[in-house]
C-alpha cells in the first residue's frame, strides 16, 4: 500500500476565557527583552573575587594526597580550600536537600561539605580555588596536584548488588542504600483469584534536568554580621540550617535571596561547591562569586534510574485483581534523595487504577553515578511508564481495547483508594481524599483529540515515498498527589499610599508563572487591576516561611497564603476606615478597590493617605496583612497528608521507520484537571511544557555511562527535543470544575502531563510495530531491534 503523508489537524482552543485569567504574564516583558536579572546578571559587590571548583575526573578513586602549592603560588590566587586546608571546618557536615533522615545508612553515605577519602563519582567535590579573576581561578584549579588510586566502578543496580561488588561506602559493608514497602489488601489472594497473571519489566534510565540556566552558582558575602547568599534555588529556607551547622552561626544570620530562575525541575539545590565558596568568603573577608557552567551542571544531580518489575492478576474480562511490584532504584553515589524518591515511587506504583490488592517492595542501591535527587514529578515518571506499559501488555494479551481496559479499572469520582495500608510492614489509616477527578472523561478526551477509538492495531507496513513505515496510537494515565503537606506557608500583603500592593513571600518563580499566579490572586481578591500589584523576590530576611516551589504545591499552598494575606489586608482597611471615618469595622465593605459604607466610598489609597496625613503619624504609612496556609496535620505515613489528586492523561500517534527505527511523533494530546485555571495561558503552557519534556525523555534524553565515566555531560552531546520534534497536531486540554483546594477552586497541575506522555509514546510504538520497547528512551537502535524481533 502506498499512501501520502496525512494532513495535520490543528489544535483548537478548549474554551473561551475571561479577561482576568488571560492577560499577559507580569514577568513577560522583562524576560523577552532581557531586562530580567538572573543570578549571573546581579552586579558584583565591591571587592568581589572569583571561585572555581576542584572536582574529580574519576568515577571511583581514592585520594592518596593533595598538593596545592603550585596553585597557591600563582599570582592573583587568594586561597585554596581542600581537605588539608579547612581551617577547623568539619568536612563531615552533610550537604544536600534531603537531610531529614537518620544515619542508619552510615557516616559516608551522605554528600559532605568536602570529599576527604575518595571520589565516588565523576565530578565529586574536592575543593575550591579563589582568585582575583575567573581565568586565574580556573588555571589554579588545574595546578592542584592530586595523587589517585583508581578503583573499580559500578554503574547499575544489578552491578552494585552483585556478590563481591566494589563498595561505594566501605563502612556500610553493602551497596544497599534503602528499602521501602507499601501495600493494601491481600496480594497473594488477589493473584490466586485471577484468571491470568501477566508480568513485565520496564527500565527508566538516568537523565539530567537541563534547565536553561546552569545549576550550582552563587554570589556570597560572609561578614561578621552573617551570610548574604544570592542563589538560584526553589527552596530558599532549606540551606540555612546546613550553613549554620558548617560555620557555627545562628540560622537567623543566614539570608538567602533568590533572583528569577531559568528553570529548575529539581536541580537548583545547595551544593558542596557553594559551601566551599562561602568558606572562602569567610576566610578572605571578601564577596565570592561562583559561576556554574552547563558541563558542571550535569554533575550536580540527576534523575534516579529504576527498574519496575510487576505481576498483575486480571480476570478474563479485564478486571484487575492484584498488582505486585518490585522496584530496583539507582540513587548514585550518595544518599541525597534516596528516601524521598523511593517512597514516591512506592506510592505511585499502582498507577491510577482501582486495585483491590496491591504491594510494592523497593530496594535502592549506591552506584558510581552522579547523585540523584528530585526531578519534575519526582519518582512518578519511572513508575507511570512501568504500570502503563504493563496495562497495554495486559490489553494485548486479553485482546481488549487498551482504552476500554483502562476505563473499566479507573476509580470513579468519590471512591477512596483504600481504607488502610501498610508502610514498611506497619498498618496506618489511609488519610487521603477520595478521587476528585473524572479519570474516565480524561481518557476519552485524549483519545478523541487524536481521532482514535481506543482499539489496538496500527497501520502498516506501508510506503510513504521511499520510506517504509508503520503507525500506531497509544494512551496513558498518570496520577500523583496534589499539594502534599509540607509545613506552613506565609505571605504578606502591604498597601502603600499610592494604592499599590506589594506581596512578600518565599516562593521562587522557576519559569512557570508563580509571580503571575501570586499577582492574579492578589488582584482578584482585592478587586484592583493586576498592574497595581507588585510581587517581591523571595528573601529569607522577611522570615515568611515556605517549604519551596516544588511538588506542584505552590498554587495551592502559597496561593492560599496570599489570598489570606489579602483578606487580612482588607480587614486592616476596614479597621482603618472605622478609625478615620467612624463606625465599627464590620460596617465597612472592602471590595473593588474601595472601602464603602452606605453612600460613603473611599479608595484604598485614600485610607492609607489619611493615616499618613494625620498629625499623630509621622509621614509614610503602609497597611499590612499577614496570611498563612497549611494542610491539616495527617497521621498518614504514605502520602504525608494531601488535599487533592492531580491526574493527567495523554494520547499519542507515532510513525516508525521500519528500516531505521526512527520514531516520529504525529499527534499528541494531553489533558489536565486543573480545578480552575488562575491564568489560562500559563496553565495551558505548563501542560504543554510538561508534554514537551516528556517527548525528550521518551525519545532522546539519556545519560550514558561507559568507559568508567559519564560520556555525554554537555549540551552538544545530550539530545533535547527540537522544534521539529514537536508534532503540529499538539493539543493541551484543561478540565475546570472549580473544585480544587486552592484559590478560587484551583489545583496543582504542573506535573500532570510529563508522566503520562512517556508511556503514551511507548504504547503508540507498541501499537505500530507489535513489540514492546521496555526501556526509556525509545532510541532508533532499540526500536529497530524490536522491529527485527517481530520479523
Amino acid at each position: 500500500m502506498v499512501i501520502t503523508d496525512r494532513p495535520r489537524r490543528k489544535a483548537a482552543p478548549t474554551r473561551p476565557v475571561e479577561a482576568w485569567e488571560y492577560g499577559p504574564r507580569i514577568d513577560l516583558l522583562e524576560k523577552v527583552t532581557g531586562q530580567a536579572h538572573y543570578l549571573d546578571d546581579i552586579p558584583d559587590l565591591p571587592g568581589t573575587v572569583y571561585a572555581w571548583p576542584i572536582k574529580s575526573p574519576y568515577s571511583h578513586a581514592r585520594v592518596v594526597s593533595i598538593d596545592s602549592s603550585r596553585a597557591e603560588a600563582l599570582p592573583g590566587v587568594l586561597g585554596v580550600l581542600h581537605r588539608d586546608t579547612l581551617d577547623g571546618l568539619d568536612p563531615g557536615v552533610r550537604v544536600g536537600e534531603y537531610r531529614g533522615h537518620t544515619r542508619e545508612h552510615g557516616e559516608t553515605a551522605d554528600q559532605h561539605f568536602v570529599t576527604t577519602d575518595k571520589a565516588r563519582f565523576d565530578g565529586d567535590f574536592l575543593g575550591i580555588v579563589v582568585a582575583e579573576d575567573l581565568r586565574t581561578a580556573q588555571h589554579a584549579a588545574e595546578l592542584v596536584d592530586i595523587d589517585w588510586e583508581i578503583l573499580p566502578t559500578v554503574f547499575s543496580f544489578a552491578e552494585a548488588m552483585a556478590p563481591g561488588a566494589p563498595l561505594i561506602h566501605e563502612d556500610l559493608g553493602t551497596n544497599l542504600a534503602h528499602e521501602d514497602s507499601f501495600e493494601w489488601g491481600d496480594v497473594e489472594a488477589g493473584l490466586a483469584a485471577a484468571d491470568r497473571i501477566i508480568d513485565g519489566a520496564y527500565y527508566t534510565g538516568n537523565v539530567f534536568h537541563h534547565p536553561m540556566e546552569p545549576s550550582g552558582g552563587c554570589l556570597v558575602n560572609f561578614t561578621d554580621e552573617g551570610v548574604d547568599l544570592w542563589f538560584a534555588t526553589n527552596k530558599p529556607f532549606s540551606p540555612a540550617d546546613q550553613i549554620a551547622e558548617i560555620f557555627g552561626i545562628d540560622p537567623d544570620r543566614v539570608r538567602v535571596r533568590v533572583p528569577p530562575l531559568g528553570g529548575a525541575f529539581g536541580s537548583k539545590k545547595i551544593t558542596p561547591a557553594i559551601m566551599g565558596a562561602m568558606a572562602m568568603s569567610r576566610r578572605i573577608g571578601r564577596p565570592v562569586r561562583l559561576f556554574a557552567t552547563a558541563e558542571q551542571s550535569f554533575r550536580v544531580t540527576a534523575r534516579h534510574a529504576a527498574l519496575y518489575r510487576a505481576r498483575a492478576g486480571v480476570t478474563n474480562d479485564g478486571k484487575l485483581t492484584a498488582l505486585d511490584v518490585r522496584l530496583e532504584v539507582d540513587t548514585g553515589a550518595y544518599f541525597t534523595g534516596a528516601r524521598l524518591v523511593t517512597r514516591n515511587m512506592c506510592i505511585s506504583s499502582w498507577g491510577a487504577y482501582a486495585i483491590p490488592n496491591f504491594r510494592v517492595r523497593a530496594q535502592t542501591a549506591y552506584t558510581n553515578k552522579v547523585p540523584a535527587a528530585s526531578f519534575r514529578g519526582t519518582g512518578k515518571s519511572q513508575t507511570t511508564f512501568g504500570v502503563e506499559a504493563l496495562m497495554d501488555r495486559i490489553a494485548r494479551e486479553l485482546n481488549i481495547s487498551p482504552l476500554q481496559l483502562r476505563l473499566q479499572n479507573v476509580p470513579l469520582r468519590g471512591r477512596y483508594i483504600a481504607d488502610s495500608w501498610k508502610v514498611q510492614g506497619v498498618e496506618y489509616p489511609a488519610d487521603t481524599p477520595p478521587m476528585d477527578a473524572d479519570l474516565d472523561r480524561m481518557l476519552l478526551m485524549a483519545a478523541e483529540s487524536i481521532g482514535w477509538d481506543g482499539n489496538a492495531g496500527g497501520e502498516g507496513p506501508m510506503e510513504i515515498g521511499a520510506r517504509r513505515v508503520a503507525r500506531g496510537r497509544g494512551i496513558a494515565l498518570s496520577l500523583r498527589h496534589g499539594a502534599q503537606g509540607a509545613g506552613r506557608a506565609y505571605a504578606m500583603a502591604t498597601m502603600y499610599g499610592d494604592g499599590t500592593v506589594k506581596i512578600s513571600h518565599a516562593a521562587p518563580d522557576l519559569g512557570g508563572g508563580t509571580y503571575n499566579m501570586i499577582s492574579t490572586v492578589a488582584a482578584r481578591s482585592l478587586g484592583i487591576p493586576q498592574e497595581m500589584v507588585r510581587v517581591g523576590e523571595p528573601d529569607t530576611g522577611h522570615d515568611l516561611h515556605f517549604e519551596g516551589s516544588s511538588a506542584q504545591r505552590t498554587t495551592v499552598q502559597m496561593g492560599n497564603a496570599v489570598l489570606k494575606a489579602c483578606e487580612s489586608l482588607k480587614r486592616e482597611l476596614a479597621d482603618g476606615a472605622s478609625q478615620i471615618h467612624g463606625g465599627d469595622a464590620q460596617e465597612w465593605t472592602v471590595a473593588d478597590g474601595a472601602v464603602s459604607r452606605g453612600s460613603e466610598r473611599y479608595p484604598y489609597a485614600g485610607i492609607v493617605q489619611a493615616f499618613a496625613a494625620a498629625p499623630s503619624f509621622e509621614g509614610v504609612v503602609s497597611l499590612k496583612g499577614l496570611g498563612a496556609y497549611s494542610y491539616a496535620p495527617s497521621p498518614d505515613r504514605a502520602f504525608g497528608g494531601l488535599d487533592h489528586w492531580a491526574p493527567g492523561a495523554a494520547a499519542a500517534e507515532v510513525e516508525v521507520d521500519l528500516d531505521t527505527g526512527e520514531t516520529r511523533l504525529l499527534q499528541l494530546a494531553v489533558v489536565a484537571d486543573v480545578g480552575k485555571a488562575l491564568h489560562y495561558g500559563a496553565a495551558r503552557t505548563q501542560a504543554e511544557g510538561g508534554a514537551v519534556m516528556g517527548i525528550g525523555l521518551s525519545l532522546f534524553e539519556d545519560l550514558v555511562y561507559e568507559e568508567e565515566q559519564l560520556l555525554n555531560a554537555d549540551p552538544f552531546q545530550y539530545r533535547l527535543p527540537l522544534m521539529r520534534d514537536i508534532p503540529e497536531a499538539f493539543d493541551a486540554m484543561l478540565i475546570e470544575n472549580g473544585d480544587g483546594p486552592g484559590p478560587f477552586g484551583s489545583k496543582g497541575m504542573s506535573q500532570t502531563s510529563l508522566p503520562a506522555t512517556i508511556p503514551a509514546v511507548a504504547n503508540a510504538i507498541y501499537d505500530a510495530i507489535g513489540v514492546q520497547v521496555t526501556s526509556v528512551p525509545f532510541t532508533p537502535e532499540k526500536v529497530l531491534s524490536a522491529v527485527r524481533q517481530q520479523g
